[in-house]
């Protein structure tokens, strides 16, 4: 009986083991998708605020270059509107690049978990593969004396 019960705990140890390290590696994974999507959103803050900065130093040349020349009316406000219309386009172009790099790190994730399960798999699998190969099954004995 021992024979048979010493592959199967083995199994199982390597079982937990696995599974164990399986956890441990997805912790990872999420730890380095929630760090590079801190990244992505530093990122995309600073750019944001980069080109706020330029486009209300751009209005305020503007707004200076038609006052020192006595320009004012439609014209002026037409290109103070369009330099807060480009402003806010490359501000929604800069949001758009956060969101899809904040859905392919998930996807990166995503896959990444996809393979540590499927390790997880295999090494269960073959643990309980070892196991059963390793077992020694008892023949009874019968007895002939009479």
């Amino acid at each position: 009986m021992c024979a048979i019960a010493v592959p199967i705990i083995m199994a199982v140890v390597a079982a937990g083991t696995a599974a164990y390290q399986a956890n441990q590696n997805k912790h990872a994974v999420e730890a380095q998708m929630r760090e590079q999507q801190k990244q992505i959103d530093q990122s995309a803050s600073a750019q944001t605020e980069d080109r706020m900065k330029a486009a209300r130093e751009a209005r305020a040349s503007a707004r200076a270059a038609s006052a020192e020349s006595g320009v004012s009316g439609n014209s002026v406000d037409a290109v103070l509107n369009d330099l807060l219309f480009q402003s806010s386009q490359d501000v929604a172009r800069i949001e758009k690049n956060r969101q899809n790099g904040i859905a392919e790190s998930t996807q990166q994730a995503r896959s990444r978990f996809g393979e540590i399960n499927g390790q997880l798999a295999s090494s269960v699998a073959s643990s309980v593969a070892s196991a059963y190969a390793k077992r020694t099954p008892t023949i009874p004995t019968q007895n002939t004396t009479g």
